[in-house]
């Protein structure tokens, strides 16, 4: 077990970087702007280019160059304008991908810097949805002369959006300006403070912050450059995992049912989770009560078992009438999956197991996974189970009515960007437990189900 323990620490921290993991749920871009600030770049944008480019090549990011990953990484520059910044971190090796909002910033950039290799993307803050639905893992994530833009209310929610585009381990460099702006080009304070407590709440750690006069000489206009990393997944969520699936005490496999159900979940249908806006996202009930059954139903013809005590004849205190129903009747014969539809004997089977399930995570463990403190990690509200629909579909809809899975942000990132690391662990432990049940059917390492 130590062997596996030391492997599977190795393996986590090496964990690399996924380009294209599955879309992450964000918010629709905001249409596009013909007025306010982008409106005054593109109506600005030669005269602004012409001072931009007259800058020495890397003039913008010297000052963190020394922590980016090795040639070739992964860099966003948000905010790109002339795409100065963005063809020199190519020219280094990397893969860019530069976001601009101003239709007349990105024309002149392509023109400036054709061979380039970047990527272009119209996309803004807060928002950056179209960015998101892309599911790249970034290396570097750079904000040159752009939080000023960022309205004070938006600034939380555009910091989370920038800290979920890193990876493990990824840097997020920014520079924060003071002076004052020409009418039209609306900017708003920004402060060092505000920014460190920014990268608290999102788990990372401010490595650089020096201060620098304005490099086009203007007397009246300063910067603070800011350099922050996202240590290890963000806030201690893999080893945090780590401590769920090997260290915490088991009676049953209901935990590790739990993990890969909200994994499983994760993986395959991410989009259907939502943030509440205090760190966490709430995941429909039913989605990871369907996961449940799909994991449970083999194990179950198969005969293992899943608790160290007989709790009935095969120790799953869930498997009521619906479960039963659908190991051997119409339902069985179709797939458990998102999207699934059932005719009337088989809705009244899956309905039942659907919700049985779901009562089963909510009082089980759901309550019983803990932090040290006691707080429970992933609380789950159940809604009021109503009759089995004549024709079921397992759609978005049904599984939302179920209740809701309550799962900090920080952990429902790491599963659904390491899931296929996380769960061959869960596996690994989900068969030590079974053997040494099925070896002494009367051991039990906790009270908690």
């Amino acid at each position: 077990m130590r062997v596996f323990v030391a492997a599977l620490q190795t393996s986590l921290a090496r964990l690399p970087r996924l380009r294209h993991p599955a879309p992450v749920p964000t918010d629709p871009p905001e249409p596009p702007n013909t007025s306010g600030v982008v409106g005054w770049y593109d109506a600005n944008a030669g005269r602004l280019a012409a001072a931009y480019e007259s800058l020495p090549p890397g003039a913008g990011c010297a000052w963190f160059s020394d922590l980016l990953p090795s040639a070739p990484g992964l860099v966003i520059d948000v905010g790109a304008g002339t795409g100065r910044n963005a063809a020199w971190l190519a020219g280094l090796g990397h893969e860019v991908v530069a976001v601009e909002p101003s239709a007349a910033f990105r024309t002149l950039a392509q023109g400036l810097h054709p061979d380039a290799g970047v990527t272009w993307l119209d996309d803004r803050l807060p928002s950056l949805g179209r960015l998101l639905r892309l599911g790249v893992a970034a290396d570097a994530v750079v904000l040159s002369a752009v939080w000023q833009h960022v309205a004070p209310g938006d600034r939380s929610r555009a910091f989370r959006k920038l800290a979920s585009l890193l990876r493990s381990g990824g840097v997020l460099a920014m520079t924060l300006r003071s002076g004052p702006s020409e009418p039209g080009r609306a900017m708003h304070c920004t402060s060092l403070d505000e920014v460190e407590t920014l990268a608290r709440s999102a788990g990372m750690a401010v490595v650089r912050a020096e201060a620098a006069d304005d490099a086009l000489g203007r007397a009246d206009v300063s910067w603070i450059k800011v350099a922050l990393r996202l240590p290890d997944d963000g806030t201690g969520a893999l080893p945090l995992l780590r401590h769920l699936i090997l260290n915490d005490q088991k009676s049953s496999t209901y935990k590790l049912g739990l993990l890969r159900a909200l994994c499983r979940t994760a993986d395959s249908c991410g989009g259907l989770a939502r943030e509440d806006g205090d760190g966490h996202v709430l995941v429909p009930l039913g989605a990871v009560a369907l996961n449940w059954l799909r994991l449970y139903l083999p194990l179950v013809r198969a005969g293992l078992p899943q608790a160290p005590s007989n709790r009935g004849a095969d120790g799953l205190g869930f498997a009521r009438g619906g479960f039963r129903a659908i190991l051997d009747g119409a339902a069985a014969r179709q797939d458990l999956r998102v999207g699934a539809r059932f005719g009337r004997e088989a809705s009244a089977a899956v309905h039942g197991a659907v919700w049985d399930a779901a009562d089963t995570v909510a009082r089980m463990p759901a309550t019983y996974l803990t932090y040290p403190g006691g707080e429970r990690i992933f609380p789950a509200a159940r809604d009021r189970r109503g009759p089995a629909p004549e024709g079921l579909v397992l759609d978005a809809a049904y599984l939302d009515a179920v209740g809701t899975v309550r799962v900090p942000l920080e952990l429902w990132r790491a599963m659904r960007r390491f899931a296929a690391w996380i769960e061959p662990a869960l596996v690994f432990e989900w068969t030590r437990c079974q053997s040494a049940w099925k070896r002494d059917p009367g051991s039990a390492s906790n009270r908690d189900p």
